[in-house]
Protein backbone atom coordinates (compact mmCIF):
# COMPACT_ATOMS: atom_id res chain seq x y z
CA UNK A 1 0.00 0.00 0.00
CA UNK A 2 0.85 3.87 -0.88
CA UNK A 3 1.57 6.39 1.76
CA UNK A 4 -1.70 7.34 3.41
CA UNK A 5 -1.34 11.15 2.54
CA UNK A 6 -1.56 9.54 -1.59
CA UNK A 7 -4.84 8.23 -0.62
CA UNK A 8 -6.21 11.19 1.30
CA UNK A 9 -5.66 13.39 -1.34
CA UNK A 10 -6.99 11.05 -4.15
CA UNK A 11 -10.47 11.16 -1.57
CA UNK A 12 -9.65 14.98 -1.43
CA UNK A 13 -10.11 15.14 -4.91
CA UNK A 14 -13.33 12.95 -5.23
CA UNK A 15 -14.98 15.28 -2.57
CA UNK A 16 -13.64 18.16 -4.46
CA UNK A 17 -15.80 16.75 -7.20
CA UNK A 18 -18.61 16.08 -5.03
CA UNK A 19 -18.67 19.72 -4.37
CA UNK A 20 -18.48 21.23 -7.51
CA UNK A 21 -21.31 19.34 -8.87
CA UNK A 22 -23.53 19.65 -6.14
CA UNK A 23 -23.42 15.69 -5.57
CA UNK A 24 -24.19 14.10 -2.00
CA UNK A 25 -21.59 11.23 -1.88
CA UNK A 26 -20.17 8.58 -4.11
CA UNK A 27 -20.50 5.06 -3.55
CA UNK A 28 -18.07 2.20 -4.81
CA UNK A 29 -18.08 -1.79 -4.58
CA UNK A 30 -14.95 -3.27 -4.96
CA UNK A 31 -13.37 -2.84 -8.11
CA UNK A 32 -9.58 -1.22 -9.22
CA UNK A 33 -11.65 2.66 -8.54
CA UNK A 34 -12.19 1.14 -4.81
CA UNK A 35 -8.63 0.17 -4.52
CA UNK A 36 -7.15 3.13 -5.99
CA UNK A 37 -8.91 4.75 -3.10
CA UNK A 38 -9.03 2.70 -0.27
CA UNK A 39 -5.83 1.34 -0.71
CA UNK A 40 -6.65 -2.78 -1.10
CA UNK A 41 -8.11 -5.13 -3.46
CA UNK A 42 -10.92 -7.36 -2.62
CA UNK A 43 -12.94 -9.60 -4.88
CA UNK A 44 -16.65 -9.06 -3.30
CA UNK A 45 -19.39 -11.96 -2.90
CA UNK A 46 -22.71 -12.04 -1.90
CA UNK A 47 -21.92 -9.80 1.21
CA UNK A 48 -22.03 -6.10 0.65
CA UNK A 49 -18.55 -4.13 0.76
CA UNK A 50 -19.03 -0.67 -0.18
CA UNK A 51 -17.07 2.84 -0.29
CA UNK A 52 -18.80 5.89 0.54
CA UNK A 53 -17.08 9.38 0.38
CA UNK A 54 -19.47 12.64 1.46
CA UNK A 55 -18.60 15.80 0.78
CA UNK A 56 -17.35 17.22 4.40
CA UNK A 57 -16.75 13.88 6.41
CA UNK A 58 -13.94 11.14 6.03
CA UNK A 59 -14.22 7.78 3.98
CA UNK A 60 -16.05 4.89 5.47
CA UNK A 61 -15.78 1.21 4.72
CA UNK A 62 -19.31 -0.55 4.95
CA UNK A 63 -18.03 -4.28 5.55
CA UNK A 64 -19.35 -7.31 7.32
CA UNK A 65 -18.71 -7.67 11.05
CA UNK A 66 -16.43 -10.60 11.16
CA UNK A 67 -14.71 -9.07 8.50
CA UNK A 68 -14.00 -5.78 9.12
CA UNK A 69 -10.57 -6.88 11.29
CA UNK A 70 -9.38 -8.13 8.43
CA UNK A 71 -9.95 -5.27 6.40
CA UNK A 72 -8.89 -3.09 8.52
CA UNK A 73 -5.09 -4.18 8.37
CA UNK A 74 -5.14 -3.43 4.19
CA UNK A 75 -6.88 -0.20 4.57
CA UNK A 76 -5.40 3.50 5.87
CA UNK A 77 -9.45 3.95 6.30
CA UNK A 78 -10.37 3.98 10.08
CA UNK A 79 -14.08 4.01 10.12
CA UNK A 80 -15.18 0.81 9.07
CA UNK A 81 -19.08 0.23 9.77
CA UNK A 82 -19.53 -3.66 10.32
CA UNK A 83 -23.11 -5.01 9.43
CA UNK A 84 -23.95 -8.26 10.75
CA UNK A 85 -25.30 -11.22 9.31
CA UNK A 86 -29.34 -10.77 10.46
CA UNK A 87 -29.05 -6.91 9.55
CA UNK A 88 -29.69 -5.16 6.65
CA UNK A 89 -26.57 -3.46 5.14
CA UNK A 90 -28.50 -1.14 2.67
CA UNK A 91 -30.16 0.21 6.01
CA UNK A 92 -26.95 1.08 7.31
CA UNK A 93 -26.15 3.27 4.38
CA UNK A 94 -29.27 4.92 4.44
CA UNK A 95 -27.99 5.52 8.25
CA UNK A 96 -24.56 7.05 7.05
CA UNK A 97 -26.22 9.58 4.19
CA UNK A 98 -29.91 10.06 5.75
CA UNK A 99 -32.91 9.95 3.35
CA UNK A 100 -33.77 13.29 0.97
CA UNK A 101 -37.18 13.83 0.36
CA UNK A 102 -35.91 14.74 -3.05
CA UNK A 103 -33.68 11.84 -3.26
CA UNK A 104 -30.23 11.76 -3.23
CA UNK A 105 -27.71 12.47 -5.86
CA UNK A 106 -25.24 10.05 -5.91
CA UNK A 107 -21.70 9.34 -8.25
CA UNK A 108 -21.25 5.10 -8.74
CA UNK A 109 -18.06 3.14 -10.35
CA UNK A 110 -19.05 1.83 -13.61
CA UNK A 111 -18.31 -1.52 -12.16
CA UNK A 112 -21.43 -1.59 -9.94
CA UNK A 113 -23.53 -4.66 -9.67
CA UNK A 114 -26.87 -3.58 -10.91
CA UNK A 115 -28.13 -5.92 -8.49
CA UNK A 116 -26.37 -3.42 -5.62
CA UNK A 117 -27.57 -0.44 -7.62
CA UNK A 118 -31.57 -1.46 -7.45
CA UNK A 119 -31.18 -2.59 -3.42
CA UNK A 120 -29.63 1.13 -2.69
CA UNK A 121 -32.10 2.78 -4.60
CA UNK A 122 -35.07 0.93 -2.79
CA UNK A 123 -33.47 1.45 0.78
CA UNK A 124 -33.09 5.62 -0.49
CA UNK A 125 -36.69 5.61 -1.91
CA UNK A 126 -35.03 6.51 -5.02
CA UNK A 127 -32.10 8.70 -6.40
CA UNK A 128 -32.71 12.50 -7.67
CA UNK A 129 -29.68 11.74 -10.65
CA UNK A 130 -27.12 9.14 -10.79
CA UNK A 131 -23.77 9.22 -12.80
CA UNK A 132 -20.65 7.62 -13.20
CA UNK A 133 -17.34 8.81 -10.79
CA UNK A 134 -15.34 6.73 -13.07
CA UNK A 135 -14.11 9.18 -15.95
CA UNK A 136 -12.97 11.11 -13.06
CA UNK A 137 -10.96 8.86 -11.31
CA UNK A 138 -9.75 7.59 -14.32
CA UNK A 139 -8.37 10.66 -15.43
CA UNK A 140 -6.42 10.34 -12.00
CA UNK A 141 -5.60 7.00 -12.44
CA UNK A 142 -3.88 7.58 -16.39
CA UNK A 143 -1.09 9.37 -14.77
CA UNK A 144 1.36 7.32 -12.73
CA UNK A 145 3.10 9.05 -9.48
CA UNK A 146 6.92 7.96 -9.23
CA UNK A 147 6.01 5.35 -6.51
CA UNK A 148 3.72 3.81 -8.96
CA UNK A 149 6.02 3.41 -11.27
CA UNK A 150 8.59 2.34 -8.87
CA UNK A 151 6.51 -0.64 -7.95
CA UNK A 152 6.05 -1.27 -11.90
CA UNK A 153 9.60 -1.04 -12.35
CA UNK A 154 10.40 -3.73 -9.25
CA UNK A 155 7.33 -5.80 -10.50
CA UNK A 156 9.24 -5.53 -13.79
CA UNK A 157 12.40 -7.31 -12.41
CA UNK A 158 10.08 -9.86 -10.87
CA UNK A 159 8.84 -10.71 -14.26
CA UNK A 160 11.86 -10.95 -16.24
CA UNK A 161 13.51 -13.20 -13.43
CA UNK A 162 10.60 -15.38 -13.61
CA UNK A 163 10.23 -15.58 -17.26
CA UNK A 164 14.54 -15.94 -17.73
CA UNK A 165 14.26 -18.95 -15.44
CA UNK A 166 11.29 -20.89 -17.39
CA UNK A 167 13.16 -20.25 -20.34
CA UNK A 168 16.12 -21.86 -18.88
CA UNK A 169 13.91 -25.05 -17.09
CA UNK A 170 12.03 -25.75 -20.35
CA UNK A 171 12.73 -28.64 -22.22
CA UNK A 172 11.34 -31.34 -24.68
CA UNK A 173 8.09 -33.19 -22.90
CA UNK A 174 7.28 -30.30 -20.62
CA UNK A 175 3.93 -29.42 -21.18
CA UNK A 176 2.82 -25.58 -21.33
CA UNK A 177 0.69 -25.98 -17.52
CA UNK A 178 4.39 -27.11 -16.84
CA UNK A 179 6.29 -23.97 -17.68
CA UNK A 180 3.14 -21.95 -16.17
CA UNK A 181 4.02 -23.44 -12.80
CA UNK A 182 7.26 -22.43 -13.09
CA UNK A 183 6.88 -18.81 -13.65
CA UNK A 184 4.16 -18.86 -10.89
CA UNK A 185 6.33 -20.44 -8.59
CA UNK A 186 8.79 -17.71 -8.60
CA UNK A 187 7.11 -14.56 -8.68
CA UNK A 188 5.72 -16.10 -5.47
CA UNK A 189 9.49 -16.19 -4.18
CA UNK A 190 10.23 -13.13 -5.02
CA UNK A 191 6.63 -11.71 -2.70
CA UNK A 192 3.99 -10.86 -5.69
CA UNK A 193 1.13 -12.06 -6.93
CA UNK A 194 1.04 -13.96 -9.86
CA UNK A 195 -1.60 -12.95 -12.52
CA UNK A 196 -1.47 -14.48 -15.69
CA UNK A 197 0.94 -16.81 -17.60
CA UNK A 198 0.02 -17.64 -21.43
CA UNK A 199 3.07 -20.26 -21.87
CA UNK A 200 2.24 -21.34 -26.00
CA UNK A 201 3.96 -23.39 -27.41
CA UNK A 202 3.87 -24.57 -31.10
CA UNK A 203 0.96 -23.32 -33.40
CA UNK A 204 -0.47 -22.25 -29.86
CA UNK A 205 1.54 -19.30 -30.54
CA UNK A 206 -0.36 -17.97 -33.34
CA UNK A 207 -3.46 -17.70 -30.66
CA UNK A 208 -3.05 -14.47 -28.80
CA UNK A 209 -4.18 -14.56 -25.13
CA UNK A 210 -5.08 -18.65 -25.73
CA UNK A 211 -4.90 -20.22 -22.00
CA UNK A 212 -1.94 -22.88 -21.20
CA UNK A 213 -2.65 -26.26 -21.47
CA UNK A 214 -1.39 -29.71 -21.72
CA UNK A 215 0.60 -29.87 -25.08
CA UNK A 216 4.07 -30.83 -24.51
CA UNK A 217 7.11 -28.88 -25.96
CA UNK A 218 8.27 -31.12 -29.08
CA UNK A 219 11.51 -30.19 -31.58
CA UNK A 220 11.18 -27.34 -33.79
CA UNK A 221 8.10 -25.15 -31.46
CA UNK A 222 8.21 -21.55 -30.94
CA UNK A 223 7.43 -21.01 -27.00
CA UNK A 224 5.45 -17.25 -26.60
CA UNK A 225 5.69 -16.29 -22.90
CA UNK A 226 3.60 -13.80 -21.92
CA UNK A 227 3.13 -12.92 -18.56
CA UNK A 228 2.87 -10.68 -15.72
CA UNK A 229 2.57 -10.63 -12.14
CA UNK A 230 1.59 -7.65 -9.19
CA UNK A 231 3.49 -5.87 -6.43
CA UNK A 232 1.03 -4.43 -3.68
CA UNK A 233 -1.43 -4.08 -7.03
CA UNK A 234 0.27 -2.43 -9.47
CA UNK A 235 1.31 -4.74 -12.53
CA UNK A 236 3.67 -5.35 -15.24
CA UNK A 237 3.51 -7.00 -18.42
CA UNK A 238 6.12 -8.79 -20.87
CA UNK A 239 6.14 -11.44 -24.00
CA UNK A 240 9.57 -12.93 -24.93
CA UNK A 241 9.76 -15.92 -27.88
CA UNK A 242 12.21 -18.88 -28.03
CA UNK A 243 12.62 -21.62 -30.45
CA UNK A 244 13.37 -25.33 -29.88
CA UNK A 245 16.83 -26.03 -31.84
CA UNK A 246 17.64 -23.53 -34.81
CA UNK A 247 15.08 -21.26 -36.11
CA UNK A 248 13.60 -21.81 -39.95
CA UNK A 249 14.49 -18.89 -42.45
CA UNK A 250 11.11 -17.55 -41.79
CA UNK A 251 10.89 -17.62 -38.27
CA UNK A 252 14.08 -15.31 -38.75
CA UNK A 253 12.66 -12.63 -41.13
CA UNK A 254 9.40 -12.79 -38.92
CA UNK A 255 10.96 -12.34 -35.66
CA UNK A 256 13.60 -9.64 -37.19
CA UNK A 257 10.78 -7.93 -38.40
CA UNK A 258 8.60 -7.90 -34.94
CA UNK A 259 11.72 -6.92 -33.48
CA UNK A 260 12.39 -3.78 -35.60
CA UNK A 261 8.61 -2.66 -35.38
CA UNK A 262 9.01 -2.71 -31.16
CA UNK A 263 12.52 -0.89 -31.21
CA UNK A 264 11.61 1.48 -33.94
CA UNK A 265 8.04 2.12 -31.79
CA UNK A 266 10.17 2.42 -28.50
CA UNK A 267 12.62 4.84 -30.21
CA UNK A 268 10.20 7.40 -31.58
CA UNK A 269 7.02 7.76 -29.08
CA UNK A 270 7.09 11.11 -27.67
CA UNK A 271 5.04 13.08 -25.56
CA UNK A 272 2.29 14.80 -27.49
CA UNK A 273 1.91 12.36 -30.00
CA UNK A 274 -1.74 10.16 -30.34
CA UNK A 275 -2.08 6.74 -29.46
CA UNK A 276 -3.21 6.79 -33.05
CA UNK A 277 -0.30 8.06 -34.34
CA UNK A 278 1.88 5.44 -31.64
CA UNK A 279 0.16 2.74 -33.07
CA UNK A 280 0.99 3.57 -36.89
CA UNK A 281 4.79 3.65 -36.26
CA UNK A 282 5.27 -0.30 -35.69
CA UNK A 283 2.17 -1.06 -38.00
CA UNK A 284 3.77 0.85 -41.29
CA UNK A 285 7.18 -1.24 -40.74
CA UNK A 286 4.96 -4.79 -40.45
CA UNK A 287 2.42 -3.47 -43.88
CA UNK A 288 5.62 -2.99 -45.44
CA UNK A 289 7.03 -6.51 -44.78
CA UNK A 290 3.83 -7.70 -46.44
CA UNK A 291 2.93 -8.88 -43.17
CA UNK A 292 -0.12 -6.01 -41.82
CA UNK A 293 -2.68 -8.62 -42.08
CA UNK A 294 -0.75 -10.97 -39.49
CA UNK A 295 -0.52 -7.99 -36.85
CA UNK A 296 -4.27 -8.59 -35.66
CA UNK A 297 -4.59 -6.21 -32.46
CA UNK A 298 -3.68 -2.70 -31.37
CA UNK A 299 -0.34 -1.91 -30.22
CA UNK A 300 -0.65 -1.85 -26.50
CA UNK A 301 -2.34 -1.00 -23.83
CA UNK A 302 -1.89 1.16 -20.91
CA UNK A 303 -0.85 -0.53 -16.97
CA UNK A 304 -1.38 0.17 -13.61
CA UNK A 305 -3.81 -1.32 -10.71
CA UNK A 306 -5.02 -3.12 -13.95
CA UNK A 307 -3.43 -4.83 -16.61
CA UNK A 308 -5.35 -3.41 -19.90
CA UNK A 309 -6.30 0.44 -18.84
CA UNK A 310 -6.36 3.25 -21.07
CA UNK A 311 -4.63 4.57 -22.51
CA UNK A 312 -5.14 2.32 -25.32
CA UNK A 313 -2.42 2.71 -28.05
CA UNK A 314 -4.64 1.84 -31.43
CA UNK A 315 -5.86 3.13 -35.00
CA UNK A 316 -8.11 6.10 -34.22
CA UNK A 317 -7.38 6.90 -31.09
CA UNK A 318 -6.95 11.02 -30.64
CA UNK A 319 -5.62 10.62 -26.93
CA UNK A 320 -2.48 12.18 -26.72
CA UNK A 321 0.43 10.62 -24.71
CA UNK A 322 1.66 12.58 -21.45
CA UNK A 323 4.13 12.64 -19.00
CA UNK A 324 3.14 9.85 -15.93
CA UNK A 325 1.25 7.39 -18.64
CA UNK A 326 2.39 3.74 -18.85
CA UNK A 327 1.32 1.70 -21.58
CA UNK A 328 2.99 -1.48 -22.75
CA UNK A 329 4.07 -1.49 -26.57
CA UNK A 330 3.84 -5.16 -28.27
CA UNK A 331 3.20 -5.72 -32.18
CA UNK A 332 2.99 -8.97 -33.07
CA UNK A 333 2.76 -11.39 -36.53
CA UNK A 334 0.77 -14.48 -36.31
CA UNK A 335 0.80 -17.10 -39.06
CA UNK A 336 -2.23 -19.66 -37.77
CA UNK A 337 -1.23 -23.17 -37.59
CA UNK A 338 2.44 -22.35 -37.66
CA UNK A 339 3.14 -19.88 -35.08
CA UNK A 340 3.10 -16.36 -33.67
CA UNK A 341 5.64 -13.41 -32.60
CA UNK A 342 4.63 -11.09 -30.27
CA UNK A 343 7.40 -8.81 -28.49
CA UNK A 344 6.03 -6.65 -25.49
CA UNK A 345 7.66 -4.29 -23.53
CA UNK A 346 6.25 -1.51 -20.99
CA UNK A 347 7.35 2.30 -20.66
CA UNK A 348 6.45 4.98 -18.98
CA UNK A 349 6.43 8.25 -21.32
CA UNK A 350 8.52 11.05 -20.29
CA UNK A 351 9.38 14.27 -21.93
CA UNK A 352 11.83 12.89 -23.53
CA UNK A 353 10.37 10.00 -24.76
CA UNK A 354 9.64 6.00 -23.17
CA UNK A 355 11.15 4.98 -20.69
CA UNK A 356 11.44 1.44 -20.10
CA UNK A 357 9.61 -0.56 -17.07
CA UNK A 358 10.40 -4.31 -18.56
CA UNK A 359 14.20 -4.90 -18.93
CA UNK A 360 14.89 -8.57 -20.45
CA UNK A 361 16.93 -8.97 -23.81
CA UNK A 362 14.83 -8.77 -26.83
CA UNK A 363 16.79 -11.89 -28.42
CA UNK A 364 15.15 -14.91 -29.96
CA UNK A 365 15.96 -17.30 -26.99
CA UNK A 366 17.47 -20.65 -28.06
CA UNK A 367 15.92 -23.47 -25.85
CA UNK A 368 17.90 -26.17 -24.93
CA UNK A 369 16.71 -30.11 -26.07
Amino acid sequence: MLDESVYKKRIEQVQKHLDSFNIDFAFLTPSPNFQYLAGFKYDMHERLIALVIKKKSEPQIIAPAFEVSDHSSHTWIKDIVPWAEDEDPYELVVDLVGKKSEGHSVLFDDSLPLGIYWSLETALDGFRNSASLSPMINLMRITKSEKEIDLMKRAGQIINDAVLKAFQKTTIGMTELEVQEIVHKEIRRQGATPTFAAIQFGENSALPHTAAGNRELRKGDVVLMDCGCALDGYNTDMTRVGVVGPPTEELERIYSTVLHAVETAIAQIVPGMTCGTADGIARRLIDNAGCGELFTHRLGHGIGLEVHEPPYIVRGNAMELKPGMCHSIEPGIYIEGKFGIRIEELVCIRENGPELLTFMPRDLIQIGQ
